[in-house]
């Protein structure tokens, strides 16, 4: 739901019917309009030492409108800039330190129940306070304020002591109400452990998309956040309601604890249905079928089920529990394996692969990957003073597929190491052709990278991106005229954006940095999305209905590509002889893909690369493989 343009419509429509209803009487004075001794507008404009950005597009508005409208001055504060007094007159932009910022916040809270997408606009003493339940409604708020009290001094002169105007945002109309212990569900907070994978966090989005087409913002925490009333507890969280409950396997509890929902399974999957069970228990009030109402002691126990419709299954991982790497799934990548290029000190680098590596004194080199302890290590090395090698290894020669939940649990080499985890449809050429038969081998003359991560040499950060890749062939001849590329790079996608596709770890809330422990990467692909999570939680969400020119990654099959590098010349970061060792490595726990039959996923396995001949295995054989741009 586009919050901002819906604004738009409706405030307009509402703008007279707001003023003539708006709680005041006839009598009562308006605000002053006056100039103050240094000839500015009497009111200052204040909002929140760090406010949204939404808030600061609200405030710069407001200001251009009452300066361009009014021809006076008009001062921008910040809330701690100084100290409130009597006589203080300022417009209020959302939560402000000043006490009228909370009362009008109470109000529109006491309103109603589902207002998450409502605003208030009242004076209190002297200041006008502009407040809404949630950040991004407040820029609408304000274009609203502007449009009905900021085009003159007549329309300013309709605001009166006194007044309020509370905007009810249109919602969807829910047939009955899910209540636990007589609370609305829409009230509860989700609760999730800091780090999970994202099968546990799925469907808890999804009841957050659904409850905000009714009204409510229902909120998520982590689990070292402190407690609220009315939480609906996920997982293997360290709340004492989630620790005394005991499931094993494929088993799922949910349970009502004191008010609180808590869902948790023997594993990822069974966590998952536990919440999906919720989820298909709270919609049915849109259908009017039917309604929740729970109280404490409320049990269900149910079972995750692989052969469900629907159900999401594990259909390739590796677990690294051997002593070697099974040449069975891993090789190289025929794009890059063989490729020697320029390192940052005038040297070369070059990649070790798990067959070979392109250097010419092979006895100083590690062996950069190897399987130990439970773990895959993908390592990188400064050979002298000017040369380095790093490790990289893919399924393009044993394993394609297309659309699912793709996991990686591991620990992020340490600055100034590159990485990533990325998927690639380039390269299918003849010589892998017959490994994945001729319906996963389309013309590739167009085709999709997905990065599900690059930390470019940074081990507090990492990008997400979605690259089309073309060539235009003349139809005569075939030959290449031209190429292009285009991405999620700029606009909505970066930024301040709030859909990121770079995320910002939080070195000071979870201490240590990427480097420090095992963390989940996921995304999750479908006909209509990619999804982009990090412990379970989704940061960048890609709609392709968004985004009609963009770079369509629906079409094809695609491969798994990770690497460890350092000493690029020109990608990541800068290596340092003077700060930086000489080996690093990068550990991964396990690489998974879960997918279901609810979509058209598509998986083809393949021998390994080194064997000329084998067999291809079709995981959804009924399912059409593919398409064309």
């Amino acid at each position: 739901m586009n919050i901002k343009r819906i604004l738009s419509i409706i405030l307009a429509t509402i703008m007279v019917i707001s003023v003539l209803s708006a709680c005041t009487s006839s009598g009562e004075a308006s605000v002053p309009a006056s100039v103050d001794e240094e000839g500015k507008f009497i009111y200052a404009i204040t909002r929140a030492f760090e406010s949204s950005v939404e808030a600061e597009a609200g405030v710069k508005a407001i200001r251009k409108a009452i300066k361009d409208n009014f021809e006076v001055g008009i001062t921008i504060l910040r809330d701690s800039a100084i100290e409130d007094f009597d006589g203080n007159y300022e417009i209020l932009v959302g939560d402000t330190n000043r006490a009228e910022s909370g009362i009008a916040k109470e109000r529109l809270n006491a309103n109603r129940t589902n207002n998450a997408n409502d605003f208030i606009v009242a004076v209190i003493e002297d200041k006008i306070v502009i407040q809404a339940m949630q950040g991004t409604i407040l820029e609408g708020a304000c274009e609203w304020f502007v449009n009905t009290f900021c085009q003159s001094l007549e329309t300013w002169s309709m605001l009166k002591e006194g007044y309020e105007f509370i905007y009810e945002h249109h919602t969807a109309d829910a047939s009955y109400s899910n209540l636990v212990n007589n609370v609305d569900l829409g009230k509860f907070t989700i609760v999730l452990p800091v780090r999970t994978s994202y099968l546990v966090g799925m469907y808890a989005e999804d009841l957050v998309s659904f409850y905000k087409h009714y009204g409510y913002e229902m909120k998520s925490i982590e689990d070292i956040d402190d407690e609220v009333t009315n939480e609906i507890i996920i997982g293997d969280t360290t709340r004492e309601a989630s620790k005394a409950i005991e499931v094993e396997g494929d088993n799922y509890v949910i349970k009502v604890v004191d008010g609180d929902i808590v869902i948790k399974g023997g594993s990822d999957l069974a966590t998952q249905r536990g919440v999906k069970a919720l989820y298909d228990a709270a919609v049915q009030i849109k259908d009017g079928k039917g309604a929740i109402n729970w109280s404490d002691g409320y049990v269900i126990n149910g079972k995750y089920d692989a052969k469900e419709e629907g159900a999401f299954t594990l259909n390739w991982y590796d677990e690294f529990n051997g002593s070697t790497l099974d040449l069975n799934k891993w090789g190289e990548y025929s794009g890059m394996a063989k490729e020697k290029e320029t390192s940052s000190l005038g040297g070369m680098k070059c990649w070790q692969t798990p067959f070979s590596t392109p250097y010419k004194e092979p006895d100083k080199l590690k062996k950069l990957i190897y399987v130990s302890g439970g773990n895959l290590h993908i390592g990188t090395q400064r050979l002298n003073e000017i040369d380095f090698v790093g490790g990289m290894l893919s399924t393009n020669y044993t394993m394609t597929f297309r659309y699912g939940v793709w996991e990686v649990h591991s620990k992020l080499p340490p600055v100034p190491c590159s990485l990533g985890y990325w998927l690639n449809e380039s390269n299918m050429d003849a010589g892998i052709n017959g490994r994945f038969g001729t319906g996963a081998v389309q013309d590739r003359r167009c085709f999709t990278e997905v990065d599900i991560i690059e930390n470019f040499g940074s081990s507090t950060s990492f990008n997400a991106n979605v690259h089309r890749w073309w060539t235009n062939n003349n139809s005569i001849d075939g030959a290449t005229t031209s190429s292009g590329h285009d991405s999620l790079d700029g606009g909505k996608y970066s930024g301040a954006a709030k859909n990121n596709k770079k995320k910002v770890y939080d070195t000071e809330r979870y201490e240590g940095d990427l480097s420090t422990d095992y963390h989940y990467y996921n995304m999750y692909w479908t006909d209509e999305f990619m999804k982009f999570s990090f412990d379970g939680k989704t940061y960048l969400d890609y709609q392709f209905d968004a985004d009609p020119t963009g770079v369509g990654p629906y079409c094809l099959m695609t491969y798994f590509i990770t690497e460890c590098q350092m000493g690029d010349a020109s990608y990541g970061a800068t290596y340092d002889p003077n700060v930086h060792g000489n080996y690093y490595e990068h550990i991964i726990d396990y690489v998974r893909l879960y997918q279901s039959d609810s979509v058209n996923c598509q998986m083809i396995t393949a021998w390994p690369q080194q064997q000329e001949t084998g067999k291809s295995t079709i995981k959804y054989p009924d399912h059409p493989i593919g398409g064309t741009y």
